[in-house]
């Protein structure tokens, strides 16, 4: 697996934030950074099968903030990627750990403009669950 893909930091920083996001430790006003980061059009299907569109995965994650207890934390690892007409495809773990831990593999869709990542897709499955 590919540690030097360009958007490696980009997938560490996001799943940092959902992290700090359901602990409770980032201010409210920082939910920015969660809708800067998913493109207009994002979708998402999750480990259970379900297609969900970014206002609602939006709405379910800033509902969700301080939902989590302090020792639940986000690790992502195995990451492989590869630019596919100027887009980024990358493969991930994700590594959900404390009170209902979890592993699941993703796969999301990016584009970069500047220095900047956005989330197009992201196809989620569960390698433990």
């Amino acid at each position: 697996m590919a540690e030097t893909c360009e958007c490696y930091e980009e997938v560490a920083r996001l799943h940092r934030f959902f992290q700090d996001w359901f602990q409770g430790t980032l201010p409210e006003e920082d939910f920015g950074l969660c809708e800067d980061a998913l493109a207009d059009g994002f979708t998402i299907v999750t480990p259970g099968g379900s297609l969900i569109a970014r206002t609602e995965i939006l709405e379910t994650i800033r509902t969700h903030r301080d939902g989590e207890p302090e020792d639940f934390h986000i690790e992502t690892v195995g990451r492989h990627c590869q630019q596919v007409r100027g887009l980024h495809v990358t493969t991930y773990e994700e590594h959900q750990l404390g009170p209902r831990p979890t592993v699941r593999l993703s796969t999301a869709v990016l584009s970069r403009s500047d220095t900047k990542f956005r989330w197009h897709a992201v196809h989620e499955t569960w390698i433990t669950g």
